[in-house]
């Protein structure tokens, strides 16, 4: 029931090349998926990712999209986001934020993206994808998995075409959480 799921689906087959980092997306490196090809620090995915856009020769840079989730990227990820608009490669750089409105990992906490306090309270929302286009990413694209799995393969698809900064949010609620908030 992981929505995460998809988006690895067509990572693998795309044939791209996925750095990441700390999260519960860190599943990506595991059978069935086995998408994810390095798993670093928090925040280290998109960073890496700029890295080997960097040095490698430009058909393998271009199959190159960053993963990181939405609380990490709350945590630690916007900084190499910054890096990504500053330091740009040549082929413009893929990141995708797996965005499942709460820190999974760890027990399902709030964060700054998620909409409520750390105590279940109506919180100010922060938006990822507001904060990527105020920083000067050129394109960023919100997508929900499951109510369109086609819209997955295209949208990664044609940015991994660009040579342009690109965010895909891929948003939908993590089920372990939907569960918890059903029973209360």
């Amino acid at each position: 029931g992981c929505p995460h799921k998809s988006v690895y689906e067509v990572l693998k087959k795309l044939d791209c090349t996925v750095p990441g980092d700390i999260g519960c997306y860190s599943l990506g490196t595991l059978p069935p998926y086995e998408a994810m090809d390095t798993l670093l620090c928090m925040g280290a995915g998109i960073t890496a990712g700029l890295g080997l856009r960097h040095v490698l020769p430009e058909d393998k840079a271009m199959k190159v999209v960053s993963v990181i989730g939405d609380s990490t990227f709350m945590h630690s990820g916007i900084t190499g986001l910054v890096d990504m608009v500053y330091n740009r490669p040549p082929t413009g750089h893929v990141v995708v934020i797996l965005d499942n409105s709460t820190t999974a990992m760890t027990g399902l906490q709030e964060h700054p993206g998620s909409g409520l306090d750390i105590l279940h309270r109506p919180s100010q929302l922060v938006k990822i994808e507001e904060i990527a286009k105020a920083i000067g990413i050129e394109n960023v694209d919100v997508i929900d998995m499951m109510k369109n799995p086609d819209d997955v393969e295209k949208i990664i698809a044609k940015r991994l075409s660009e040579k342009k900064t690109s965010v895909i949010i891929a948003r939908r609620p993590c089920i372990l959480s939907m569960k918890l908030k059903a029973k209360k």
